[in-house]
C-alpha cells in the first residue's frame, strides 16, 4: 500500500481535493453492472462504457478517505468532486486492459510479490501464531533465569566494517579511555559526541538478539568483544546498572518470550516444509554469489556488483517441481539487491532465508491448502491488481520525461527557501504525571528547591568563572535530592565531563540549577516511557507533536529558562523546563540536492501524467455519462 501511495500526486483540473484522494488511496472495485431493480444505495451516478459507478461505490470510496483529503466543496459539487476520481480510475483501468498491460513483466512480477505476501500472511495467522502461548509460571521462570531484573546503562562504539572495529578494540587494549576511543572511531556520530554513551538504561528487550546474551553477561565496568550487528559491528561498555521488579518488567518479558517462541515455531514449521518440498540450496551457486558480492565496488555503505546473464540464470535453490535462480533470489531480497551489508556472508544467508526461502515455502504450502483460491484472497488480489495496473500506467505515461538539470535544481532551491529550512529545536526537561494536581505540586517544588539551592548556584558560578574543578560539587551535603543526583553523575568520568560542559555552556548558573532540579524530579516521577532513564531530557521538533501533543507548541512558544505547564495530552499532564533552543537555518544545497531532484522529477511526472489523463478523458468523452438527478439527490444528503 505504501508503494502505491508514493506513485500518486497529480491533481486534476476538476478538483484538487478529489483527484488527490483518488490518486493517493486505493479505491473500491468498480465492476458493478446495471441491474433491473436498483437498491436505495445502489443508484447509478456515472457510467464509463458499460461499467456503472454506483452510490454504493461512491460511499465506499468516501468512507475510506482520511479527513485531510476531504473535498472542501459542498452538496452536489462535492459529489461531482469525488465522482471524477472514480471515473478517472475506471478510464485508466480500461486503458490498461486495452493495452494488455497486465501481461507485461513488471505487472506480473508485482502480482507474484503480492501473492506471496497475502498467502504468507494467511499461513502465519493460521498455522504459526496459534501454536504459540506462554503461562504466568513460565514468565516468572524466564525473568529469574535470564536476568531480566538487570537494566544497563551502556556506551558503545559502532563501526560499519570489522577492520575499523578491530582498530578501536586495539586502542582500548592499549589503555585508551573508552570515551576517547568512541569519539575517534565510532561511526554513530550522535553517541560518539558523548563518548559513546547511550541516553537510557536498557533491559533485555531493548537489545537485539545478536548481542543480547553477550551484553547482559557483562558486569559493570566491563568491555565486550567485537559483536556483529545487522548494520556493522559494536563494542560495548557497561557504565552502570540498576534492578527492576518482575511487575515492572512483565510486559517486556512477555513480549520477548512470545517473540522467541514465535521465531522457534516459525523455524520448526519452515524446516518441516523444507523437508516436505525437498528444498535444497545449490552450494556452488551460493559460493558464486558470495564471490560476486565480495568483488563488488564499495560506494559508501553499499556494494555495487553485477550479475552476468549466466550467473543470474543459475539455480540457487531447487524444490519439488521448481527452482529459484540466483538472479531471482537477488531481486527478491532488497538488502542484497541494493548491496547493503553484503560483505558479511552470514548476513547474506539470513537475508535469503527471510526474503526467499520462508516466503516461497509458505506459498507452496498455501497453494497446496488452496488458500490462493479462497474468495477473500481472490478479492484482495483483484484489488491489488488494479492498484498495480494504475501504478504501471502512470510509469508508462511519464517514462519519457527529460532529466533534471543542476541549473533547475539551484533555481528551485533559491525560489523555495522555506522548503529547505532546518527544523527549530527546543531542548526541554519534561515531567509527565497522571494528575494535574501532582504536576502543579512539582512546579512549586522546582521553584522552592531553586531558592534553597544557593550553595549549588554559587559553586556553578565559581566553576564557570574561575575554572574550578567540578569535583568541588562533591562537597555539597545531601540536603536536597538534586545534590545526590548530581553526585551520582559526577561519580562517572564521562558524567563528570558532561556536567563540566553543561556548566561551561550555561548562560545563568541559577537557570542550570533549576534544570538539574527538574531532571532529578523527572528521574523520580515521570511516567513517560524512557523518561526516567533520560532524566526527562528531550530535544523536541515540530514533528514530535504526534508523540508529545500540545506540549510541542507550548515549548516552541516559550522563552529559554521558562517553566511551563501543566499541559494535558491523552489524560496525562506535563510540565517542562525550557533548557535551550536552536533556531531554524537552511540546509546547504549539496545536502538537499537529491531531495530537490526528486521533487522536480515528481512535479514533472505529475505534469506529464496530468496531460495524459486529460487526453484520456477527452478521448472517452462520448462514453462517460453522469446521472445528474441522482448526483443532485445524493448531494442533498451529503453532510
Amino acid at each position: 500500500m505504501q508503494k502505491f501511495m508514493q506513485f500518486w500526486g497529480y491533481r486534476s483540473c476538476v478538483s484538487p481535493t478529489a483527484s488527490l484522494s483518488f490518486l493517493r488511496f486505493p479505491l473500491c472495485s468498480l465492476v458493478a453492472l446495471a441491474c433491473a431493480v436498483q437498491e436505495p444505495d445502489n443508484r447509478p451516478l456515472a457510467q464509463v462504457g458499460t461499467e456503472l459507478i454506483t452510490e454504493r461505490d461512491y460511499r465506499s470510496f468516501v468512507a475510506g478517505l482520511p479527513e485531510w483529503t476531504k473535498s472542501e466543496a459542498e452538496g452536489s459539487d462535492q459529489v461531482r468532486d469525488y465522482l471524477q476520481s472514480l471515473v478517472d480510475r475506471a478510464l485508466i483501468l480500461r486503458a490498461a486492459r486495452a493495452q494488455k498491460v497486465e501481461q507485461n513483466a513488471t505487472v506480473q512480477k508485482n502480482m507474484e510479490v503480492a501473492l506471496r505476501l497475502k498467502v504468507g500472511q494467511a499461513m502465519e495467522q493460521r498455522y504459526i501464531r496459534p501454536a504459540v502461548s506462554v503461562s504466568e509460571a513460565e514468565l516468572r521462570r524466564e525473568f529469574a533465569a535470564q536476568g531480566w531484573e538487570r537494566q544497563l546503562k551502556i556506551a558503545h562504539i559502532f563501526t560499519r566494517t570489522q577492520v575499523w572495529a578491530e582498530a578501536a578494540l586495539a586502542a582500548l587494549r592499549a589503555g585508551r579511555a573508552f570515551a576517547e576511543v568512541a569519539h575517534e572511531f565510532s561511526q554513530n556520530r550522535t553517541t560518539a559526541a558523548h563518548g559513546g554513551e547511550k541516553p537510557y538504561y536498557y533491559s533485555r528487550i531493548n537489545a537485539i538478539p545478536a548481542v543480547r546474551d553477550s551484553l547482559f553477561s557483562l558486569p559493570k565496568g566491563a568491555i565486550s568483544a567485537i559483536l556483529s550487528v545487522p548494520k556493522g559491528y559494536e563494542i560495548f561498555k557497561i557504565l552502570d546498572e540498576r534492578t527492576a521488579s518482575y511487575e515492572q518488567m512483565r510486559p517486556q518479558v512477555l513480549k520477548a518470550v512470545m517473540r522467541e517462541r514465535l521465531q522457534a515455531r516459525r523455524r520448526a514449521y519452515i524446516d518441516s516444509l523444507a523437508e516436505q518440498f525437498q528444498w535444497q540450496e545449490v552450494a556452488e551457486s551460493m559460493d558464486r554469489l558470495t564471490r560476486i558480492l565480495h568483488s563488488g565496488a564499495q560506494e559508501g555503505d553499499k556494494k555495487v556488483f553485477y550479475l552476468s546473464e549466466a550467473d543470474a540464470a543459475t539455480a540457487l535453490y531447487t524444490y519439488q517441481g521448481g527452482a529459484i535462480s540466483l538472479g531471482e533470489a537477488v531481486n527478491r531480497s532488497q538488502f542484497i539487491r541494493q548491496g547493503r551489508y553484503v560483505e558479511d556472508s552470514l548476513k547474506v544467508v539470513s537475508y535469503l532465508e527471510r526474503d526467499v526461502k520462508v516466503p516461497q515455502l509458505l506459498l507452496l504450502q498455501g497453494r497446496a491448502l488452496g488458500i490462493d483460491q479462497e474468495p477473500a484472497t481472490a478479492d484482495w488480489l483483484a484489488r491489488k491488481k488494479e492498484e498495480i495496473l494504475i501504478r504501471e500506467m502512470r510509469r508508462l505515461a511519464t517514462a519519457n520525461q527529460k532529466p533534471v538539470t543542476e541549473q533547475e535544481m539551484r533555481a528551485h532551491y533559491e525560489a523555495h527557501p522555506r522548503s529547505y529550512q532546518t527544523s527549530s529545536m527546543v531542548e526541554v526537561v519534561e515531567i509527565q504525571v497522571e494528575e494535574e494536581a501532582q504536576a502543579r505540586e512539582l512546579l512549586s517544588q522546582i521553584r522552592a528547591e531553586r531558592q534553597r539551592a544557593v550553595p549549588l548556584i554559587a559553586l556553578f558560578a565559581e566553576i564557570k568563572k574561575n575554572g574550578r574543578e567540578v569535583s568541588a560539587l562533591q562537597t555539597l551535603n545531601d540536603e536536597l535530592a538534586v545534590y545526590s543526583w548530581l553526585k551520582q553523575r559526577l561519580s562517572d568520568p564521562l558524567g563528570a565531563a558532561q556536567v563540566a560542559e553543561e556548566i561551561a555552556n550555561a548562560a545563568e548558573p541559577a537557570d542550570l540549577t533549576e534544570t538539574y532540579i527538574a531532571r532529578q524530579l523527572a528521574a523520580a516521577h515521570s511516567v513517560r516511557h524512557g523518561s526516567r532513564e533520560a532524566a526527562g531530557l528531550y530535544q523536541l521538533y515540530w514533528h514530535d507533536t504526534s508523540h508529545f501533543g500540545p506540549l510541542v507548541k507550548a515549548v516552541m512558544e516559550a522563552e529559554v529558562g521558562a517553566l511551563i505547564g501543566p499541559v494535558e495530552h491523552h489524560g496525562l499532564y506535563s510540565i517542562a523546563k525550557i533548557a535551550g533552543r536552536a533556531a531554524a537555518g537552511r540546509h546547504p544545497f549539496a545536502e538537499v540536492q537529491k531531495r530537490i531532484e526528486h521533487t522536480l522529477r515528481r512535479n514533472r511526472e505529475n505534469e506529464l501524467f496530468g496531460q495524459w489523463l486529460q487526453a484520456l478523458r477527452a478521448d472517452a468523452a462520448d462514453e462517460v455519462v453522469f446521472f445528474g438527478d441522482n448526483i443532485e439527490a445524493l448531494g442533498q444528503d451529503a453532510p
